[in-house]
């Protein structure tokens, strides 16, 4: 690793801070002092246990793919500037943006609508096209390896193992590289891979950008391995519209999927569908809890909300939603009443029938949970969740499911990373543990701006608001319960916000 008094590569590139690490190294913040550009610095680190020919071999391929890769002039590809050798090791000079990757968006705001996922898909593909053209595959596409810019481009990240076709692979001494739930089956059966394993990642991640989850993940390695190799992917909770894309993508022989051309096709028909068409796609579900995972705002719809500034990318009113029922008074009343004048006992009152309008309703996900929802707001749902918005656009209620193997607290901080990637002045009010309904979960209150181009689409750009974001773990699923209303009129809200947040219920 660097220490503190080595931290300049090559005589020339700068080691700000860490920015992650993963199998295959450490990737650094850094500064090239020569042109002063900020860079992203890829330190390749192979994993313990290889023999010193095989360290040799892997650290020679990976400077010559590197070197190739470096050749690649393509939007959606993070642009490699330098290949340097330092303390026996490469050192890969890159492009930095600072974006968030799919997998951050769906944590943070849930599935990403059909079409914008289909239009990632596409984009991605056309960087693999890219590759495979010059001979070179990238063996780990996955939803954290792409990064989505502002204006919606879509960036193919981490070819740091990628391999140049043809050459030895290190499953030839025994190991298998990549994130195990998006390998194809003939890179776990150390089978001939070539372009076709790419396209299986491909097909395997944009099921994750619906589900939030690789349809293969089983939470333990040697499990997901199995289930890649003898189980077919569960398309129930997947919109019409995207099947015949996953099942010619996830087909188990490389031979049978279709090919780059193919998929491009299928894709293209997704993102040209109208809006209406690609709702009426999405399947109804009965009895399933969950929806999907990666990772907030308004882009998508919670940890799965497009930046993270809304959770919900939903506009048009729940189709086919069950009717509310109006809750007996006691349940509808706000919790803080306000006070009843006394009858002057020397006026005779008109008589009069007076009926108190009722302030929440019940409302029954078809994913089995429910709540109180406020009376006369704006419903809708999608794929990525359920919303209520209050019809001055001061107020919002968003309900989100997610399939995630990370905790409550790891979820809430990829909630926030993406809400302060996409609001602007988030101010947190405080951050606690909850106990609701006998289970723990974690509350983080905040008070953020709307941007001009805040991914909120219910926000009004430069209104200021004040939110709670609950995070709750049932069962494989985690619940994220998020309540939203202009600053100002925080104080006289608190009450039905409480109700309202307290009422969630997940059935048996």
């Amino acid at each position: 690793m660097v220490s503190e008094d080595s931290r300049l590569i090559a005589r020339r590139y700068e080691l700000l801070r860490e920015l992650g690490r993963g199998g295959m190294g450490v990737v650094w913040e850094g500064r090239d002092t020569l042109l002063n550009r900020q860079v992203a610095i890829k330190e390749v680190v192979l994993p313990a246990g290889l023999s010193p020919g095989d360290q040799e071999r892997q650290l020679m391929r990976t400077v010559r793919e590197a070197r190739t890769a470096a050749k690649l002039n393509h939007p959606s590809v993070v642009a490699v500037y330098d290949v340097v050798e330092e303390g026996g090791r490469p050192w890969i000079v890159m492009e930095l943006l600072s974006h968030p990757t799919v997998e951050q968006v769906v944590l943070g705001s849930g599935a990403l609508p059909v079409r914008e996922a289909a239009d990632v898909g596409r984009q991605v593909l056309s960087a693999l096209k890219a590759a495979h053209a010059a001979g070179i595959l990238h063996r780990d596409v996955k939803p954290s390896n792409i990064l989505i810019t502002d204006d919606g481009r879509a960036v193919l990240t981490d070819f740091g193992i990628a391999t140049v076709e043809g050459d030895a692979s290190l499953t030839r001494t025994g190991m298998v590289t990549g994130s195990p739930s998006f390998l194809a089956p003939e890179r776990v059966r150390a089978a001939e891979a070539g372009p076709a394993s790419d396209l299986w990642s491909l097909g395997a991640t944009l099921y994750a950008c619906m589900v939030g989850r690789s349809p293969f993940e089983r939470g333990d390695p040697m499990a997901t391995l199995n289930a890649l190799l003898t189980e077919e992917p569960d398309y129930r909770r997947i919109p019409p519209i995207m099947h015949p894309i996953l099942r010619g993508l996830l087909r188990k022989e490389p031979e049978e999927r279709v090919d780059a051309e193919e998929a491009d096709r299928l894709l293209a028909a997704i993102v040209a569908a109208k809006p209406a068409a690609a709702d009426r796609d999405v399947p109804e579900r009965k009895g399933g809890r969950g929806r999907a995972l990666l990772a907030a705002g308004a882009a998508a719809v919670v940890v799965i909300a497009g930046g993270s500034v809304a959770y919900f990318k939903l506009a048009t009113p729940a189709e086919g939603a069950p009717r509310a029922t109006a809750l007996p008074a006691a349940a509808t009343s706000p919790l803080t009443p306000s006070a009843t004048p006394t009858p002057d006992p020397t006026v005779s009152p008109t008589p009069s029938v007076t009926r108190v309008a009722p302030v929440v309703r019940a409302w029954t996900s078809p994913d089995g949970w429910s709540i109180l929802r406020p009376v006369g707001w704006k419903g809708a749902r999608r794929e990525a969740g359920t919303e209520w918005t209050r019809r001055d656009r001061n107020a919002h209620l968003g309900i989100e499911a997610v399939y995630s193997n990370l905790d409550v607290n790891e979820l809430l901080r990829a909630s926030e990373d993406t809400m302060r990637q996409n609001a602007e002045r988030v101010v947190t009010r405080g951050r606690r543990t909850v106990t609701h309904q006998g289970v723990k979960g974690v509350e983080w209150e905040f008070s953020w701006t709307a941007g001009a181009a805040g991914q909120a689409r219910w926000a009004a750009a430069g209104t200021r608001y004040r939110e709670v974001r609950r995070v709750l773990a049932i069962g494989d699923t985690a619940y994220i319960v998020s309540w939203t209303v202009a600053e100002n009129q925080w104080p006289r809200n608190r009450g039905l916000m409480r109700q309202v947040i307290s009422s969630f219920t997940v059935g048996a």
